[in-house]
């Protein structure tokens, strides 16, 4: 009898690639979760407020600093050098001096909770907070910029990692919260929800430099309604900070706030992204050339933004593009890390066609050349933001029209 043996031969796939889209979604994802855990691990070592990458929270100190003269019941000495510099003199290391807050009463108040925690738990906490807020701009942009919702964990890894908005979240600013309201003026104003952007701007008003322009072109626009909600806020506001230090608190404010920033704007010239702040660090702070020739450009900008809004032709994200990297450089003085700002030009000018990914990773970048400071003593950032606001301007004016979704990739008139 013969025996026939059959022989099954199993033959081994290897897994198939994953598509693009996945992994596009996969590596930010561990991108993000290595960053959150080297922000644990740096945070765990040391003692005190040093750690093994050098002192921990960056500006935060003026923040729980601020905080905790509010919980002492001090608030009427909120700007006092000396106060200040004692709230702050177990948080800086080995560092001389102290870092200003130049906020007004409402801020430091809400910072008041925080002061309770340990300094290194405050801080945790206030980091997660702008990272929620982070988030939480993306998500409101979901529905604005397609791109961002396809490819939302690369679009989060992508700013988070960005030099200024690490710098703001890792540091213990708030420009993460700037971000946030702002999305939430452009998307409140999308969805015609007028009373919740009015709310948004008095939210806002803790940045006035920001809120106070964008409320006067939100008039040039005819958004009544938004900038009746802003004045309720705003009286709101005026209320809160009544309560804290009293009727004249505006003028306490900035009478204890004047010294403060004339010394900031010798210490922290270097990190000055407006014009006026940029050339008085490359001319001396008692450049009049500098005032001259910053505050011109300065206008010019203005007078831009003024046309945009009066006029109303552009589409509302081609607006909102312009003004966002316009803001940066109305005021006289703005830190390198609000260049986190030209987020919104960027996702408008990607979703139009304008730009593609390699400028965005060239815009990414461009971030870094802020390390260069110390050639010249002055960030070499700032010229770049010009360029920024100038191109965008101009890009966004050559097509005014509304996007057509999700029918037909293309343009039509208002």
């Amino acid at each position: 009898m013969v025996s026939r043996r059959l022989d099954t031969v199993t033959t081994l796939t290897a897994p198939a690639p994953a598509a693009p889209d996945e992994r596009l979604s996969r590596y930010p994802k561990a991108l993000l979760g290595a960053l959150a855990l080297a922000f644990v691990l740096v945070l765990v070592s040391g003692s005190g407020s040093d750690t093994a990458s050098g002192r921990v929270g960056g500006d935060f100190p003026a923040f729980y600093g601020a905080g905790t003269i509010v919980a002492d019941g001090d608030i009427d000495q909120l700007w006092n050098l000396e106060v200040q510099q004692a709230a702050q003199v177990d948080l800086l290391g080995d560092e001389d001096g102290f870092i200003m807050f130049p906020y007004a009463p409402h801020v430091a108040a809400a910072y008041a909770p925080l002061s309770a925690l340990p300094y290194r738990v405050a801080y945790a906490v206030h980091t997660a907070l702008m990272v929620g807020l982070l988030v939480g701009t993306l998500q409101l942009l979901r529905p604005l910029v397609p791109a961002v919702d396809r490819y939302f964990p690369l679009t989060l890894a992508a700013v988070m990692t960005a030099y200024p908005v690490f710098v703001g979240v890792g540091g213990g600013q708030n420009t993460a919260l700037s971000l946030f309201l702002l999305a939430a003026v452009w998307r409140t104003l999308h969805d015609d929800r007028e009373a919740l952007t009015g709310l948004a701007l008095a939210l806002l008003l803790f940045r006035p430099q920001y809120a106070i322009p964008l409320v006067g072109l939100l008039f040039l626009g005819r958004h009544w309604r938004a900038v009746t909600w802003a004045g309720a806020g705003a009286i709101g506001v005026w209320l809160v900070n009544t309560a804290l230090l009293g009727p004249a608190w505006i003028t306490d404010w900035l009478d204890g706030v004047r010294p403060l920033l004339e010394a900031d704007a010798e210490v922290n010239a270097a990190n000055e992204i407006a014009p006026i702040g940029f050339l008085h660090a490359l001319w001396g702070t008692e450049s009049t050339a500098a005032l001259l020739v910053g505050g011109l450009v300065s206008a010019a900008v203005i007078a831009v933004l003024t046309t945009v809004w009066w006029q109303g032709r552009l589409a509302l994200d081609a607006r909102f593009a312009i003004t966002t990297a316009g803001l940066l450089l109305v005021g006289p003085h703005t830190i390198y890390y609000d260049s986190a700002l030209l987020l919104f030009a960027t996702l408008v000018l990607l979703d139009r066609g304008h730009i593609d990914v390699r400028i965005v990773a060239g815009v990414w970048a461009l971030g870094l050349v802020h390390l260069g400071k110390g050639v010249v003593d002055a960030s070499p950032l700032a010229p770049f933001v010009v360029f920024a606001f100038a191109a965008v301007a101009v890009l966004l004016a050559r097509q005014p029209e509304e996007r057509v979704l999700p029918i037909q990739d293309s343009w039509s008139p208002r």
